[in-house]
Formats: structure tokens, C-alpha cells, sequence
């Protein structure tokens, strides 16, 4: 089996489990798994790019970009493209075979890149929540120095940097090795040390729950505003009215509470695996 894993932790990743089912299936029914495979990903990462392109071409508009959110949303569409261009190049792990240098730039380089950007994607998509939130409210002090561009772009520079540094053990961690299975291959193995474990633990969490709760604090300041607005017009409970937002527009809640409960799931079942696989060898 092919797959990311860890001395550590167990990983898999998209091209490692495509790249599983391909070996795992008839030789004659190989090569057009691969295709297919190949093919529908590259047709995937085709449209995201097209529509990040035109979302740029669109941001780029001179009323737009002058404004923080229209910032976080072009710095958002860029490492969007990165990222699906990550994703491709890492088809190149469907080959039955290539050079540890292929297989170094593929592991330590686009892999860990490919992390660094989703993450960064993650952060732009929490700060956006909260820009627009913002904009909800009265002008003050601190509100027009949070909305300001000279903000944005120290704050975007601040993020990218430590998302960066956040990630140097991962890069330096990330090695290539021969493939048991498969002679002339190689698989790529994140091996931390038991002390890094937790730091790259804790890392992960807070890349993701930390930007997804943006999301939802973010909505809530905003139903918070209208319900206000609507109480005092109204002559109504704030309460109930924040109520009734929440039920109208609920489905802005649920993309983020879905991705923490199916990452919690996820955390959860490869403690389970690992637990498991070290009961099964120690038996």
C-alpha cells in the first residue's frame, strides 16, 4: 500500500489512496483507472483554476481591491491557484515509476507547499468572514484601523509569514523512501520525533478550528447587528429576533460545523488506527 504515513502519525492523501485502489485492482483494469483518475482530477483542478482566474480578473477592479475584503480575496484566489496547481503536480505519484528527485521535489517541495497554501486559504477565508462583518458596523476608531488597507496588507504579510514558520518541521521532516511494493518507486513519509508530535498537533488544530470559528463568530456579530436594528424598530425581543435570523440563514453556519466535527471525526479515527496497528504488532 502507498500511502503518507508516519512513525507518528498515519496519513493519507488523495493521490496515496487513488494510487492504493489503482494497485489494488486487475492489471488489465490499471491503466484505465489511472486515466480516469488523472483525468477527472485534472478537469477538477482546470475549473477551479478558470474560476479563481475570472474571480481575480473581477477583484482586480480598482473599486474593488481598495477595499480590505477585496485584499483578503485576491490574496485568497492567488493561493487558491497555487494550491490546485499543487494538487496536479502531484499526479505525478501515479507513475509506476520515477527518480528519488522527482520523487524529493514532489514530497518536500509541492507537498509541503501544497499544506502551507491550503492553510494560508483557510486563514483568508476566516479573515474575509470578519472584514465583512465588519462593515456592518459604525464607523469608530478601532473599526476604521481594523478596516484599513495599510491593516490588511501588514496583517496578510503577518499570517503568510507565520503560517510559513509554522510549517518549517514539516518540510524538514518530510522524507522519500523506496516503496516496499513497487521497485524504482518511492513514498513519502513524514517521520517527526515523539517531541514534535505534539507541537504539529496542536498546529493543525489551530489552522482549523481557529479560522472556522472566525467563520462563525463572524456571522454571529452580523445577525447580532440586524436583530438589534430590528428589536429597536420593531419594539421586539433581541432575543427573538436573533432567533429567527439564526433559523433564516442557519445554512451559514453549517459549512464550518460540518468541517470541525468531520476533522474531529478524522483526528479520532486515525488514533484509533494507530492504536490498533501498534496493538496488532505488539500481539
Amino acid at each position: 500500500m502507498s500511502c503518507n504515513n508516519s512513525i507518528n502519525i498515519f496519513l493519507l492523501g488523495l493521490v496515496s489512496g487513488m494510487t492504493s485502489d489503482i494497485r489494488g485492482s486487475s492489471i488489465d483494469q490499471q491503466q484505465l483507472m489511472t486515466f480516469a483518475y488523472a483525468f477527472s482530477v485534472t478537469i477538477m483542478v482546470a475549473f477551479g483554476i478558470i474560476s479563481n482566474i475570472f474571480s481575480i480578473d473581477t477583484l482586480k477592479q480598482r473599486e474593488v481591491r481598495s477595499s480590505t475584503v477585496g485584499l483578503y480575496l485576491i490574496v485568497y484566489s492567488c493561493c487558491s491557484i497555487f494550491g490546485l496547481i499543487m494538487v496536479e503536480c502531484r499526479l505525478i505519484r501515479m507513475l509506476n515509476s520515477f527518480s528519488y528527485t522527482a520523487s524529493f521535489i514532489i514530497c518536500n517541495v509541492v507537498s509541503g507547499l501544497a499544506s502551507i497554501i491550503t492553510r494560508i486559504c483557510l486563514w483568508m477565508n476566516g479573515f474575509i468572514a470578519i472584514q465583512r462583518s465588519l462593515q456592518s458596523f459604525e464607523a469608530n476608531r478601532l473599526i476604521n484601523k481594523i478596516r484599513s488597507r495599510s491593516f490588511a496588507i501588514t496583517h496578510i504579510f503577518i499570517v503568510i509569514i507565520s503560517i510559513f514558520s509554522m510549517h518549517i518541521h514539516e518540510l524538514i521532516y518530510r522524507v522519500s523512501v523506496s516503496d516496499p511494493l513497487l521497485k524504482g518507486n518511492y513514498i513519502c513519509q513524514i517521520k517527526y520525533p515523539s517531541s514534535l508530535l505534539i507541537m504539529n498537533t496542536i498546529f493543525s488544530f489551530v489552522h482549523l478550528f481557529v479560522p472556522l470559528s472566525l467563520n462563525i463568530f463572524a456571522n454571529c456579530l452580523v445577525l447580532t447587528l440586524i436583530s438589534r436594528r430590528r428589536a429597536t424598530l420593531h419594539q421586539t425581543s433581541h432575543w427573538n429576533q436573533w432567533m429567527r435570523h439564526f433559523h433564516r440563514h442557519r445554512h451559514l453556519f453549517l459549512a464550518p460545523t460540518l468541517a470541525m466535527v468531520s476533522h474531529s471525526i478524522r483526528i479520532t479515527l486515525y488514533k484509533l488506527i494507530l492504536f490498533l496497528r501498534f496493538a496488532f504488532y505488539l500481539n
